[in-house]
């Protein structure tokens, strides 16, 4: 279909006379390039007939955008700044750390938001505060304006007391956290499919209770890794929980779901926590499963774990949350965390290197549990109760 001043002014719910530079752009925006290069004179002329000429400023910046756009010579960056140029299109990050979600990823509350920032600042063009033609022209000091009329917009309570800024990031927060969950849970029903055609594995009762026992004893005054394990598990030293499985458990499923911050902040701790925290579940489900059906006195220290992950095959290939767990699995060659350890004798896309890196914080932690031996090797206490502390890891939370 055609663009024309009609469909325009249609698409934007609002008659000619009161179409925004923002009404035009977006609108041109929706139909092949081309269409709308021959689109624009019909569009101005509708508008000056219509009292609304919007400026030739605008006019002529869209002519060079559509133009770079038809011709490949712009960035999506660059078209999201003339479009922001327009005076009332939200600026997508704004200082501060905001960051509006992307429209198909909005829930109700920031397109709720997102449309009464656009009021807002087209109240703003109407008075004269801001100029869209200035920002056209790129002028430094009117974004400057422009970005910090929208931070003081997104940080003012509204009359209902809701402040934007928290009420689009709460729901951000909320929907991430379900998304999260809901892949946990998959990841859960994953790993009992995996274990519930193996062998029982015995709890070894008095290896339990001798590593509490040490754990008690080292765990409130113990140097690193064992502030680590502390923070991993998220327990209070000095409040530890009476049962012994309980404790054990809470600490080694603290390896798999870090709740606390942990501790350093210097660059080696950064590079090793963002490699741990980075095991996705398909990397836990295929080296738990492993050392759960190969049983006590199996390699585990970091190389033979990461080699687990990659090379695990499903006993239920076929089933749907196992597809769910491992549809990002290539994405972790692409962490900005590995390209600082690449180098001439690396090969950059070996996908078992950064989980090497990652599970050697998880190795460390492990002996610290007495799961693994001075020679890294599983120990009846790891067998019994690694596969139970990784589905406690991703229970729901209470």
């Amino acid at each position: 279909m055609a663009l024309t001043a009609e469909t325009v002014s249609e698409q934007a719910g609002r008659p000619l006379e009161a179409l925004t530079r923002r009404d035009v752009a977006t609108a041109l925006l929706t139909v092949p390039t081309a269409d709308a290069l021959q689109a624009l004179p019909q569009l101005r002329r509708a508008l000056l007939a219509a009292g609304n000429p919007l400026s030739r400023p605008f006019w002529d910046s869209t002519r060079t955008m559509l133009s770079s756009i038809e011709d490949g010579r712009v960035t999506i960056g660059a078209v999201n700044r003339w479009l922001q140029a327009t005076g009332t299109e939200p600026i997508q990050l704004i200082g501060g750390g905001f960051v509006w979600p992307d429209e198909d990823e909005r829930g109700p509350v920031a397109h709720e938001m997102h449309a009464l920032l656009i009021a807002h600042l087209e109240e703003l063009v109407t008075a004269g505060t801001i100029d869209p033609d200035r920002l056209a022209a790129d002028d430094p000091e009117a974004w400057r304006d422009y970005e910090q009329a929208q931070l003081t917009w997104l940080t003012t309570p509204l009359p209902d007391g809701r402040t934007p800024m928290w009420a689009v990031d709460d729901e951000d927060t909320d929907a991430f956290l379900a998304a999260w969950d809901e892949a946990e849970a998959d990841a859960a029903n994953v790993l009992r499919k995996e274990l519930s055609s193996l062998p029982n594995r015995p709890r070894p009762a008095r290896d339990l209770r001798d590593e509490c026992a040490r754990l008690r004893t080292i765990l409130p005054d113990a140097p690193w890794p064992y502030d680590l394990l502390r923070a991993a598990g998220g327990v209070d030293a000095d409040a530890l929980p009476d049962d012994d499985e309980a404790l054990w458990l809470d600490l080694a499923s603290g390896v798999v779901s870090c709740r606390d911050e942990p501790p350093g902040d210097d660059d080696e701790s950064a590079t090793l926590y963002s490699a741990w925290f980075a095991l996705d579940h398909a990397a836990w489900i295929g080296a738990i499963a492993t050392l759960a059906r190969m049983g006590h006195g199996t390699h585990a220290d970091a190389d033979s774990l990461a080699h687990y992950a990659v090379t695990y095959n499903f006993a239920h290939e076929d089933d749907d949350a196992a597809d769910e767990v491992w549809d990002d699995w290539d994405a972790a060659d692409d962490d900005a965390w590995f390209t600082g350890l690449e180098d001439d004798d690396v090969e950059p896309y070996d996908d078992e290197l950064p989980l090497q890196v990652g599970f050697h914080t998880v190795t460390l932690l492990w002996r610290a549990l007495g799961a693994i031996d001075a020679d890294e090797r599983l120990t009846p206490l790891g067998w019994w109760g690694l596969p139970a502390a990784t589905l406690r890891a991703w229970e729901p939370a209470p």
